[in-house]
């Protein structure tokens, strides 16, 4: 009887959670918008901005187009998973 109340136990406890699992955020988070824009304004900043500063402009802008390309891969890899919709 103790085996049976135990198992029973085990499985109300384990059952919510894989009968159950949470639905995928409907959204990119608010975050990475915000995260987007933010790498989005710093690059048109740099690039109204004078003088080439020894090449070192132009690197920090191409640092800040391919943070925002991990952010786009990030968002379709997420997509793909079912991470998000």
């Amino acid at each position: 009887m103790k085996i049976a109340t135990l198992l029973l136990a085990a499985i109300t406890l384990v059952a919510p959670a894989t009968l159950f699992p949470q639905p995928p955020q409907k959204d990119v988070p608010a975050e990475i918008d915000a995260a987007r824009s933010s790498l989005k304004q710093a690059s048109s900043d740099l690039g109204k901005a004078g003088g080439e500063r020894g090449g070192h402009r132009q690197k920090a802008i191409e640092h800040i187009q391919q943070a925002v390309s991990e952010l786009n891969q990030a968002e379709q890899w997420a997509k793909a998973h079912h991470d998000i919709k």
